[in-house]
C-alpha cells in the first residue's frame, strides 16, 4: 500500500495477470458503430460536429437504425451549452420535420464540471434508468477553451451507461 501512495509508483500488471482477467464487454448503443465509453468529437468550426451528434441522438432517442446499424433504443440527453431553444428547434425541425420524441432531453445552461455538472448528470441518469447519450460541452472552463479533458471528468466514469462526446 506503501509504494502506491508514492508519486513516482507506476502500476503495471504482468501478462499473466493480464490474461487471467474476464472482462465484459461493452454495450452497444449503436452495433459495430458506438459503444458505452467516452468520446471526443473534434474537428474544425462549421464541419457538422453538432449535426452528426443530433443525427445519431436523435436516432438512438427514437430506436431508428443508423446508416444501416441497429439501434439500441434510450433516453438522450443532449447538452447544447452554445445553443439556444429557438436555434436547436430551427436545427432538428430542417433535419428531422415535425415529428418529435419524449426520449431526447437538450438542456442549453448547466453548471460547471466541479461545479456541479457531475451532480446534474448524476441525477439525470438516475431518473432515466435507460439512459444511452451525453454530449459534452465544447468549453467547460469559464471561456477558456480545453486542451485535454479536465481531472474532474473522472466523476462522470461512474455512469458506465452513457456515452460521453
Amino acid at each position: 500500500m506503501r509504494r502506491m501512495s508514492d508519486p513516482a509508483y507506476l502500476h503495471t500488471v504482468t501478462l499473466d495477470e493480464l490474461m487471467d482477467n474476464v472482462f465484459e464487454g461493452k454495450s452497444a448503443v449503436i452495433e459495430n458503430l458506438l459503444y458505452a465509453g467516452a468520446y471526443i468529437l473534434a474537428g474544425a468550426p462549421k464541419i457538422g460536429k453538432s449535426f452528426l451528434v443530433a443525427q445519431i441522438a436523435h436516432h438512438v432517442s427514437t430506436g431508428q437504425d443508423l446508416w444501416g446499424y441497429k439501434t439500441h433504443q434510450g433516453t438522450v440527453l443532449y447538452l447544447a451549452l452554445e445553443d439556444d431553444e429557438s436555434r436547436l428547434q430551427r436545427r432538428m425541425f430542417r433535419m428531422f420535420g415535425v415529428e418529435g420524441t419524449s426520449s431526447l432531453h437538450f438542456a442549453t445552461n448547466a453548471k460547471m464540471i466541479g461545479s456541479g455538472l457531475d451532480e446534474q448528470l448524476e441525477k439525470f441518469v438516475r431518473e432515466h434508468s435507460d439512459m444511452s447519450l451525453i454530449r459534452r460541452p465544447k468549453n467547460t472552463s469559464g471561456g477558456r477553451p480545453q486542451r485535454q479533458p479536465p481531472p474532474e471528468m473522472g466523476c462522470l466514469r461512474s455512469m458506465t451507461a452513457a456515452t460521453l462526446f
